[in-house]
């Protein structure tokens, strides 16, 4: 007898544990490679203190449980986090925990990934939507060749070149700092377009790839109007494969924050990284990597059940499997 077929809300819900579960097996591995190579680093959280007496240097490292065996030290932080303790900071000031540190640097980092997640999407939906409506028009090959150009140069480039251009006395604009619209429009235009050119050229050819199929020809020729058969039927089919690329999109923005806030001194998450690597500041840089770690992975799995749900075909295949 063929069992009864899995409803397709219980289907995603099964594809949504098993992401969950892989989630977590991924976070684990990125604990212990970072919690590794932060010990096999040269240099210690205290050689920057000059002239530091042995005893001194004894007591510091028996009060912060580095005299521990690596193994030890393994357990302790991982069940730490477990409790949501993230520990002290050994580079920043005395008494100050890795949690208080990241509280003040992790907003500015997510208010920056926000404003440019928002001018990559309307700009390169605006784009691509437009361009693959008309496939090799001229619109189309001016909007994919600055797509192209954009996507070419690094981030690393267009940051510079912007700050050249943009950032010199005079300019209404400032460097340094994340508290006015000033020193705010620079960074967010540098990492917003150079994913929005992302954007574009994956909205643009899955428009172009719905515009040609046969049954939007044959709609047509019937004399439905083509701008309907765009907007009602095209576009939402064309935008629903995007949720697959949507999750590495926001992962590139989250993880490009660090490029950009390092060249328009910007006092987020990466100045803290890059003080604690400096500083070999165990617990705060294996914290900025698992939180970092947590806000890709968080992006993905909410954009991969999303298409589980939203996809017709995936939902039907799940269906069919059964249980």
């Amino acid at each position: 007898m063929r069992p009864p077929a899995t409803s397709p809300f219980m289907s995603g819900l099964r594809m949504a544990a098993a992401r969950l579960a892989a989630a977590l097996a991924v976070l684990v591995l990125v604990y212990s490679a970072s919690f590794a190579l932060m010990r096999l680093a040269p240099g210690g959280p205290f050689d920057r203190i000059q002239g530091l007496p042995e005893q001194t240097l004894a007591n510091l490292e028996r009060r912060f449980g580095l005299d521990r065996p690596w193994w030890e030290q393994y357990f302790v932080t991982l069940s730490g986090y477990l409790r949501g303790d993230l520990g002290p900071s050994l580079s920043f000031a005395p008494g100050r925990t890795v949690g208080e540190v990241l509280s003040e640097a992790l907003p500015v980092s997510l208010e920056l990934g926000f404003w440019a997640l928002l001018v990559a999407v309307l700009v390169g939906a605006a784009a691509g939507l437009a361009a693959g409506r008309r496939p090799g028009g001229s619109l189309d090959r001016v909007t994919s060749g600055i797509s192209l150009a954009v996507i070419s140069a690094s981030l690393i480039v267009l940051g510079a070149l912007g700050r050249e251009l943009l950032g010199q006395p005079g300019s209404p604009l400032r460097l340094g700092g994340f508290d006015s619209w000033r020193n705010k429009l620079l960074p967010v235009l540098t990492l917003g377009i150079s994913s929005g050119a992302v954007f574009q050229r994956l909205i643009r050819a899955n428009v172009a790839q719905r515009m040609s199929e046969g049954m939007w020809i044959a709609a047509a020729a019937r004399g439905v109007p083509r701008i309907r058969i765009f907007w009602r039927y095209v576009v939402p089919s064309a935008l629903i494969p995007m949720l697959d690329y949507a999750g590495p999109v926001v992962a590139g923005i989250l993880t490009g924050s660090f490029v950009v806030e390092a060249i328009f001194e910007i006092p987020g998450a990466a100045a803290c990284f890059v003080h604690g690597a400096q500083g070999r500041d165990y617990t705060l840089v294996m914290a900025a990597i698992l939180v970092y770690a947590v806000l890709l992975m968080l992006c993905n799995f909410v954009f991969e059940t999303l298409h589980s749900f939203l996809d017709p075909r995936q939902r039907l295949e799940g269906s069919r499997r059964g249980p």
